[in-house]
Order: C-alpha cells, then sequence, then structure tokens
C-alpha cells in the first residue's frame, strides 16, 4: 500500500554546499568579474547558476537572466536584448555600449547587475563583446553555464577566460548525493537498492534523475509504504520528456551513424572489428567524441558500446520489427564467420536467433540459458529455456526451464514443469529432475517435503541436499557429518558445496578455528588472481556464489566486522548492478545482519525492508531480514515498522531461523515493557537451542538475555565452549552483568569496540558506568559513560536497556581542543618532552594536560589512552 507526492513540481538543491561556497567566496572578491559553471549535458548548471542568481540578488544586487541559444545567435544582441534599456542608439555600437553601461549604472553609477547567461557557449559575438564591455566598466558581473566539449568562439572565450572570471566544474552526483536530492524532493527515505538502481539508470545526470523519479512516480512503480520509497522491478520507465532529451542528444550526430547506435542498442557490447564492419571509422570516433559511446579494451580485444543505458532504452523501441531481425541476424552472421570462440558468443546468438526468428537449435538454446544462468540473469534464462522446452520436451530442456523459473521465484510453475517431466523422460534422467524438486522446496522452506523426497536416496549428489536441508532445519551436527565424507570426493562441485557448507554448519556451532581450516580451499576463489579463471571453476559448483557470503560471516563472527561489511556491501553493489535480485536479496539480507551487529540499525533497516516486505528468491533469507527488521525497529523504538514486519513474520518453526524469530519477538515485547513474554521467549529459546546443538545461536540468545536485563536467566546455558574473542566476550557480557564484575565488563567493551561493534560496546561501558556509580566510585563513573556514549553516538539513535544508565549519570566534559592535540600526540607514541618542543609549552603544562584528559576518559596510562582515541602507536 504505497503513498505518493502529488507532484513534485521543483526539485531542491541539495548536495551542492560546496560549490555554492566556493561561488560565494570567489564573488566577494574585490578583483572577481563573474562566475561561470562548467559541466556535462544535464548535470544540473542551470540549477546552481539560478541558486547562485537569487543569493546575489539577496545581497543587494540587480539580477537579470538570458538565455543563449542557436536561433538568438543568429540575431546580433538577440540574447541579451531585453537587458538594454530603451532608447539608445546602437548604431555605433562604441557610443551605443558606453550609453548601455551608464543607463544600467543609473543616475549616481551606483547600480550593480548580476547577469545570468544560460548555455553561455551558443552566444552570439556582438552579446559577448557588450557583456565584456560592461564587465570591464564594473557595472555587470556574469554568472554563466556552459556545456563541456561544446566549441566556445573567440568572442565568448575572451569573455569568459579571463582570470577575473572565477570558474566553477559542475560534476556528476555521486551516490550519496543523489541519496540527498531524492530524499528531500520525496520527502522520505530511499531504499538502498533503488538508489543504486537509480543512480546507475541515470548516470549521476540531474536531469535523467528528475525524469525517471517522475516517471515511476506517474507509472506508480516508485512508491512508500510509510518507512522507504522503493521501486518496484522493472519500474524505471522514464517520461515522454525524459525520450525527447535522449532523442535530441543521439540525432545530433551524422545520421551514417544511426545504424551503429541502433546495433549497439540490441546487441551491446559489440566488438569493435564488429562495429567497424556496421559504420566508417570515421563515425565511430565522431560518436566516442559525443560522449555517446565508450570503448572498452579488454586482454584480448576491444568492444563497443553505448555510454548511457538510457540510450538503449530510448533507441529500441523506435527500431522496426524487418530492421531489428536484419541487424540481429547480420550480427550472428558476424560472429559464427570469427568463429564464435567466446563462450558468452554460443548465448548471444541464440538469444539473437531467438528474438530474430522465434526457434532456435534446442541443444544451443539450452546451452545458452546455463550460460545466462552462469550470469544470474534468470529472465533471459527462461526465455532461451521455455523456447528449447516448446521445441524439445527432454529431461534437459525441463531442468533448464524449471531452475530459471525458481531463479524468478515462480515456483509453482517450476514444480508443474518437473512433475510433468518426470512423466515423460527416461528413468536415467529422473534424479536431475528430483534433485531441482528438493531446491524448489528448500527455496520455499518445505523443508520435511524435500527431506522426504531424499529419503532412500544415497549418490554424492543426493547426499549433498540431504546435507543442504540439515543445515537450514536447524540440525547443524547431523548437516556437518553428511558433508564430511564429500569434501575429498572426485566430483569437484559436489566437494565445492560440501566445503560451503560443512564451512556455514561449523560457523553456526560456534566453532570458528575448523571452520576456518575447512574453509580455506575455497579462499582462492575469492583472493586477488585471474577472475575470469577463479569464475568459470566456481560456476561448476551450485552453491558456489554462497562463498562470498560464507567469508563475510566467517570474518564477522570473528570480530572482524568492519571486513565482513565491506565484503557485503561489495557483492550488494555488484549484484544490484548486475541486475541479479536473487542474489542482492541474500547479500541484503546478510549485509542487514552485519550493519545490525555493528550497531547501524537506521542503515540496517534501508538494506533489509525491500528483502522483509517483498518475496524473495529464498523464504529463510525473508524471514531472517524480517527478524532483523523487527529488531532494528525496536532499537529505534519504532513499534509501528516493528509490528509491519512482525505482521509477515512466521511462527518460529523447524528450521534454522526459530532462534532469530524468538529473539526479534522478545525485542518487540520490549517495547511494551512485557517482561513475561521476554522471558519465556528467551528461555525457549535457550533450551531449544542446547537441545539441537545450536551453540552460536545459544550465544546470541546469552548475549540477548544480558542486554534485555535478565542476565540472571542465563547461568544454565552460558557453558558453551566458545571459540575467539568476540564470541566469548558476548557471553561474558551477561556472565559479568550477573556477577557484576566491572574489569571483565571493561574488558569485553573494548573487544567489542576492536570488533567494530559500537552498540555491544556502548552497552557494555554503560553497564561499566552503572556499577561505579552504584559503587560511588564517581570519577571512574562518568569516566565509563563517557566512553559508552562517544560510542552510542556511532548508533544512529539505537536506544536500549543498558543505554538508559546513561541518562542517570554525570558525562565527563569533552575534552578540549588543546587536550585532544595533546591527547593525540602522546596517544602515537611522542615524548612530554617532544610535544612540548613541538607545541611550545612547557613539560609540565603538557602532564597536566594529559592527567585531565586520563581523568575524563578514566584511563591510566597512554597505552589505554591509545586504546580509547583509536590510535596505533608509531613505536608499537
Amino acid at each position: 500500500m504505497g503513498t505518493q507526492p502529488q507532484q513534485i513540481l521543483r526539485w531542491p538543491l541539495t548536495s551542492r554546499d560546496g560549490e555554492l561556497d566556493d561561488f560565494a567566496k570567489a564573488w566577494a572578491g574585490r578583483r572577481c568579474r563573474g562566475v561561470v559553471i562548467y559541466g556535462p549535458a544535464g548535470v544540473g548548471k542551470s540549477r546552481l547558476a539560478e541558486e547562485c542568481l537569487a543569493r546575489t540578488v539577496h545581497a543587494g544586487w540587480k539580477g537579470r537572466r538570458a538565455t543563449a541559444s542557436a536561433a538568438a545567435a543568429a540575431v546580433p544582441l538577440g540574447a541579451i536584448a531585453h537587458l538594454i534599456p530603451p532608447g539608445i542608439d546602437l548604431s555605433d555600437p562604441v557610443t551605443g555600449f558606453a550609453a548601455v553601461a551608464a543607463a544600467l549604472a543609473g543616475p549616481r553609477q551606483d547600480r550593480q547587475w548580476a547577469v545570468w547567461v544560460d548555455d553561455l557557449h551558443l552566444l552570439d559575438a556582438s552579446s559577448a563583446v557588450l557583456l565584456r564591455q560592461l564587465i570591464d566598466a564594473r557595472v555587470v558581473r556574469l554568472i554563466g553555464t556552459i556545456r563541456t566539449g561544446e566549441p566556445v568562439g573567440e568572442a565568448v572565450e575572451a569573455l569568459a577566460g579571463v582570470d577575473a572570471v572565477h570558474r566553477i566544474d559542475l560534476e556528476a552526483f555521486g551516490q550519496e548525493q543523489a541519496q540527498a536530492v531524492l530524499a528531500a524532493a520525496l520527502g522520505g527515505s530511499v531504499g538502498r537498492r533503488t538508489l543504486r538502481e537509480l543512480c546507475t539508470a541515470s548516470g549521476g545526470n540531474v536531469l535523467y534523475l528528475r525524469e525517471l523519479v517522475t516517471g515511476a512516480l506517474a507509472s506508480g512503480t516508485l512508491a512508500s509504504d510509510g518507512e522507504l520509497w522503493e521501486l518496484s522491478e522493472g519500474g524505471l520507465a522514464g517520461t515522454p520528456r525524459l525520450a525527447e532529451l535522449i532523442e535530441a542528444r543521439l540525432s545530433s550526430v551524422d545520421p551514417a551513424a544511426r545504424p551503429v547506435l541502433e546495433l549497439l542498442a540490441l546487441a551491446e557490447p559489440l566488438p569493435l572489428a564488429d562495429a567497424q564492419q556496421a559504420a566508417p571509422p570515421g563515425v565511430l570516433i565522431q560518436l566516442e567524441h559525443a560522449g555517446l559511446v565508450e570503448v572498452t579494451k579488454g586482454r584480448r580485444r576491444a568492444t563497443l558500446q553505448l555510454a548511457h543505458p538510457l540510450y538503449g532504452e530510448v533507441l529500441r523501441p523506435r527500431i522496426p520489427f524487418t530492421r531489428r531481425r536484419a541487424l540481429l541476424l547480420e550480427q550472428v552472421d558476424r560472429i559464427r564467420a570469427s568463429g564464435a570462440r567466446r563462450q558468452e558468443d554460443t548465448l548471444r546468438m541464440a538469444t539473437w536467433s531467438l528474438a530474430a526468428t522465434g526457434t532456435a537449435d534446442p541443444e544451443v538454446l539450452i546451452q545458452a540459458a546455463a550460460l545466462a544462468r552462469h550470469a544470474n540473469d534468470y529472465d533471459q534464462a527462461a526465455v532461451l529455456a521455455e523456447a528449447a522446452w516448446k521445441q524439445e520436451q527432454s529431461g534437459p530442456a525441463a531442468l533448464s526451464y524449471a531452475t530459471a523459473l525458481i531463479g524468478l521465484v515462480r515456483h509453482d510453475e517450476a514444480e508443474d514443469v518437473l512433475l510433468q517431466a518426470e512423466a515423460l523422460v527416461p528413468e536415467m534422467e529422473r534424479p536431475a529432475l528430483v534433485e531441482a524438486r528438493v531446491n524448489n522446496d528448500i527455496l520455499q522452506g518445505r523443508l520435511l517435503d524435500a527431506q522426504r523426497l531424499l529419503q532412500d536416496r544415497r549418490e554424492p549428489r543426493s547426499q549433498l541436499s540431504l546435507a543442504t536441508v540439515l543445515y537450514f532445519r536447524g540440525r547443524f551436527r547431523d548437516s556437518l557429518e553428511c558433508c564430511r565424507p564429500l569434501l575429498a570426493g572426485a566430483d569437484t562441485a559436489t566437494a565445492m558445496d560440501a566445503a560451503i557448507f560443512a564451512t556455514s554448519a561449523l560457523l553456526r556451532l560456534g566453532l570458528i578455528e575448523e571452520a576456518t581450516s575447512t574453509f580455506k580451499p575455497l579462499r582462492r576463489y575469492i583472493s586477488p588472481g585471474d577472475g575470469d579463471q577463479q569464475n568459470s571453476e566456481r560456476k561448476v559448483s551450485l552453491f558456489s556464489d554462497f562463498i562470498e557470503d560464507v567469508h563475510a560471516y566467517a570474518r564477522a563472527l570473528s570480530g572482524d566486522l568492519r571486513a565482513a561489511e565491506e565484503i557485503l556491501t561489495r557483492q550488494y553493489e555488484e549484484a544490484i548492478a548486475r541486475k541479479e535480485p536473487a542474489i542482492a536479496a541474500r547479500r541484503a539480507t546478510g549485509l542487514g545482519f552485519v550493519l545490525m551487529e555493528r550497531g547501524r540499525p537506521r542503515s540496517a533497516l534501508n538494506v533489509l525492508h525491500s528483502v522483509a516486505t517483498q518475496r524473495t528468491h529464498w523464504n529463510l533469507f525473508t524471514q531472517w531480514s524480517q527478524a532483523n527488521a523487527i529488531t532494528c525497529a525496536a532499537l529505534l523504538r519504532q513499534t509501528s515498522s516493528a509490528d509491519l514486519y512482525l505482521a509477515s513474520l512466521p511462527t518460529a518453526g523447524d528450521d534454522l531461523e526459530a532462534c532469530n524469530n524468538r529473539l526479534a519477538r522478545a525485542w518487540r515485547a520490549w517495547l511494551d515493557s512485557d517482561k513475561t513474554q521476554i522471558e519465556q521467549l528467551l528461555l525457549q529459546a535457550a533450551e531449544e537451542t542446547r537441545q539441537l546443538g545450536q551453540d552460536l545461536h545459544r550465544i546470541w540468545i546469552v548475549h540477548a538475555m544480558g542486554r534485555l536485563g535478565m542476565a540472571d536467566l542465563a547461568g544454565p546455558y552460558w557453558d558453551i565452549p566458545a571459540q575467539g574473542d568476540f564470541l566469548k566476550a558476548r557471553l561474558d557480557y551477561t556472565r559479568a552483568i550477573a556477577h557484576r564484575d566491572v574489569e571483565l565488563l571493561t574488558r569485553v567493551g573494548q573487544v567489542f569496540l576492536d570488533a567494530g561493534a559500537d552498540l555491544f560496546a556502548a552497552e557494555a561501558l554503560a553497564e561499566v558506568a552503572n556499577l561505579h556509580h552504584r559503587g560511588g566510585r564517581a570519577r571512574l563513573a562518568t569516566a565509563a559513560a563517557s566512553r559508552a556514549t562517544a560510542a552510542a553516538a556511532r548508533c544512529e539513535g539505537a536506544r536500549t536497556p543498558a543505554l538508559t544508565y546513561l541518562s542517570t549519570i554525570e558525562i565527563a566534559t569533552p575534552l578540549t581542543a588543546r587536550e585532544r592535540e595533546i591527547a593525540m600526540l602522546a596517544a602515537a607514541g611522542t615524548a612530554s618532552k617532544e610535544i612540548a618542543d613541538t607545541l611550545h609549552l612547557s613539560v609540565r603544562t603538557v602532564d597536566n594536560h594529559l592527567q585531565h584528559t586520563y581523568t575524563k576518559l578514566g584511563v591510566a596510562t597512554r597505552h589505554e589512552l591509545a586504546r580509547a582515541l583509536g590510535v596505533t602507536p608509531r613505536r608499537a
């Protein structure tokens, strides 16, 4: 149920503070004659110039605007005729121009004009000469915009190129700038996936971005559910105006270039050699110079593609069917003539033949569909495999089509195809179909159905599938036992998948060291090296796309949350850029979890929201997203948001998400101060995880008991052989609270800080502050509270039971500028005498400042000071 603004009449100017400050500083200079803003088309030059003019008018200048154009340039003074006072004779330009200057200056010769000339590069020579004279007379200052790459006449160059005219170069928006603009225009936050799609489609061009958003709002494909603005799949329709803008740009080149532009729209990227057959070299040079195409140089051949993704969107609907058919078949002939040596050539030839004629060789279509799945393009894979299935109802065709349908979350259709095929194909082809049915059941969360299908099967792939089912049911030890015999098997794909799930099971059991050892053979697929070779080797495995997820998860559980966030952010952004929604959803789930662990609930919700509110490729990942979204909403005290996610969260069932499910409900109960419900949920989860041997999950539960104020419940459950300082710290946090152990809590807080888990650290240090406060140790209490507050400040407004202690303790005064300066030098390993010499102070003054700093931060040594300030000593 989405909401939309009625209409965005005017986009706000945001994310241009640096340029506006640059303008203000230049304009305030006594020698300034003007400011000219340079940038590519659509980057926002005119909007920035408009704001600059408004600021000068507000400061007392008289403002005027002129727009240069090719039509106005045909008439001398055509662009600025409206600026010339009436009654002035211009038949003699020398006296006439002087009279214009005198009239504009006014009777007392004290009027100052700010004249904004848009598209200054199109200004006619007469207008440029007059403006130059007015500027030299200090009657007028210029605000101009020039499109980079356009030819500029000598008169305009003389006007804009003088030293006293300041230049501002305007770049396309980056993702952060686009986020600020969209949030201001829409009146709410934009989901991370949607932001990436809009940025990719617009290329950072503000004009294109505005038209894309306007079109998506009009079609209803961009909507808000009250939390975030999200695009539905395929929701970037644009507007007629956007199409006109792009068409005008494409039509500005030689008509001889149109065929190669159309061919690129249908079949990019093209080998440069093929493009040269479709158009003369001069045409390609013109297109590249105009910024319409880009050449990418690979190791063996150069390729040509359109410079902006929207160019193809505009071109394709305008190509008649017969011409489309001819262009595609010609390109198929070119690829075939060159020997079709590359793996992707098979995919492209099959796709083009199918698009041109509606048919292709079924065997080639199945190969092409496999390559499309290899690239995670399930839409294309489904088109190709469906064509093969219709022509030849064989086992391979059915398997190819069903696999593509599963990737598109069309599970029921996939099940129908597989059942239909089982009745048609020979016995030897049926095991592969059964395995596909098992995977389909797993993805839908029908784990017991999947396990029944595998009941009597003993071949390696079936045993791997059983290990998968057991893993997702939360039976990690049983899953591990199924995987172990497969790790050294002859089948590379099975061994790789077994290593992935064995590592995952070991991580869930909290056995970090053994998990690291098991994962070691897989590290070569994520290490720097020959990416193409690594990728081709990886793709023999069904679950190879989990390698990055498992790698990031292992880093997170080992206490390196920053690295885990970096890995998953990169993978998530790449999945969005490659238009792989299923993988993007899975990466969003993992990234949301890591952001939550780091204490960034608002950022976590931004990536979790779309997965938690829509049906995704994998049922259990949807549940995980929903549970974590509930927890994040509770941390932000957003009751309505928590209830939104809770409404679609299934009741805790017989799977690995049962623990997260109960944890999320406990955090939601905390919002209602329902201690009975919290206790019941945590005890139930603790008992279940103990019975199933889910040691990692039990660590989460014990930690939550401490965080939710129920540390006394944890006694029977914290006897877990946790590996790694980070997991041990989560147990020690609750143990220390139950035993009121200040020293242990302090150590735990530092472990959390080192791991990048700021919210956990803030809670531990707040507990330390509370214990000191209750013990009458005021100095230590304020020092700990100060450190807790600093950590909590990085947590996006999160509020938890432990953080409430901070409101009852007087926070130490922040460090003064001098104290911080001395503290940073001392923390870096600089001796007091060196600091004194550097800052021209006495050694005694330096030591006094350091003592005040120690008191405020609650530290006693320089080593502790370095840790508190996050500084690595030079002499370590």
